[in-house]
């Protein structure tokens, strides 16, 4: 996110680190918006998984932070995992500790105990969140709320407004987010009308955390990914019911 007096975008992009990003050329062109700025803001938030391997996920956070240092960029980074069991749970804890996310998410099939465990153990300024994934259980899904700092959401849009995530996720001061899909970048076509406008449709729900996953860590364009999330994300934002009014504040406390 370039350091400026006001952002055109207010909701926060993150974008997952990976293969793709592991070329410096992309990612310093999805951190500074552009070559010669070709939009507003880039990532806000960058995500690396665990389950990559510690010794490339720190090289890889190590990296980003470098690049947005020299830049004044004010960034932050998300810790997660794609580990299918909790055996290696100890370890990704001890981890958060090196690296001091902001945000630390732990799926929702690890179980509620693990994200309790997790409160207790590291830092007070790391935010603990759950990952819900596709075919994850949702039926008890409010023990989580209410136990967690935020929410990623890998639902399906029409699951995600039919349940009322969003404003459940709020009421319980759980930072919903979004994690948005384009299959079609991931092909290297153009991004289709049916992309955009479920996205566009799904933020208006009140999303202000969105999401990318393998769009940036393995697709073919990983910066591109990021303009058109950006892009999408202005226009909902214009269709909101609430006026953000001094939200924005909120949004950039989170990297103080």
């Amino acid at each position: 996110m370039a350091k400026s007096k006001g952002r055109h975008r207010l909701s926060l992009i993150i974008a997952t680190l990976g293969p793709s990003t592991d070329d410096n050329q992309e990612l310093l062109i999805m951190i500074t918006a552009g070559i010669a700025r070709q939009w507003v803001e880039g990532a806000d938030v960058a995500r690396v998984l665990h389950s990559d391997g510690e010794s490339v996920v720190t090289k890889r956070v190590e990296t980003f932070r470098y690049e947005c240092s020299k830049r004044n960029f004010k960034t932050s980074i998300y810790l997660d995992t794609d580990d299918v069991d909790s055996k290696n749970f100890t370890k990704y804890l001890e981890f958060a500790g090196v690296i001091k996310p902001r945000y630390f998410s732990i799926p929702k099939d690890f179980g509620i105990d693990k994200i309790l465990d997790a409160k207790k153990t590291i830092s007070p300024e790391i935010k603990v969140g759950v990952r819900v994934k596709i075919n994850d259980e949702i039926s008890d899904l409010d023990k989580y709320l209410k136990e967690s700092d935020f929410i990623m959401i890998e639902l399906e849009s029409k699951v995600i407004v039919d349940e009322k995530l969003v404003s459940r996720a709020k009421e319980n001061n759980c930072e919903p987010i979004y994690l948005a899909k384009m299959p079609t970048l991931m092909k290297g076509q153009v991004q289709s009308r049916e992309e955009n406008l479920e996205i566009g449709q799904t933020l208006e729900e009140g999303f202000d955390f969105i999401a990318l996953y393998k769009e940036t860590s393995h697709g073919p364009y990983a910066a591109r990914s990021v303009k058109c999330l950006d892009e999408i994300a202005v226009e909902s934002e214009k269709l909101r019911v609430n006026v953000f009014g001094d939200l924005i504040d909120k949004f950039l406390s989170i990297f103080k």
